[in-house]
């Protein structure tokens, strides 16, 4: 798996924040919470591998719609 930049990362990050602007069916202070509590939680993991598959969750999670909830 290739490495993120720092870039990549806050892209992804500030792309879910604006997915979750649209929420129509739940609770969008949810929805932004729990996408800064991952990022949070994820700030934290030194195996790049881990890391990687972590973003690699958020991506599939961006482009299925948040996971058809939208």
């Amino acid at each position: 798996m290739a490495t993120w930049s720092r870039e990549a990362v806050l892209s992804l990050y500030r792309a879910l924040l604006r997915q979750g602007r649209e929420l129509r069916y739940t609770d969008r202070d949810f929805y932004l919470a729990s996408i800064r509590r991952e990022f949070r939680k994820n700030q934290q993991l030194t195996d790049s591998e881990a890391r990687a598959w972590q973003l690699e969750k958020g991506l599939v999670f961006l482009h299925s719609k948040l996971g058809g909830i939208v």
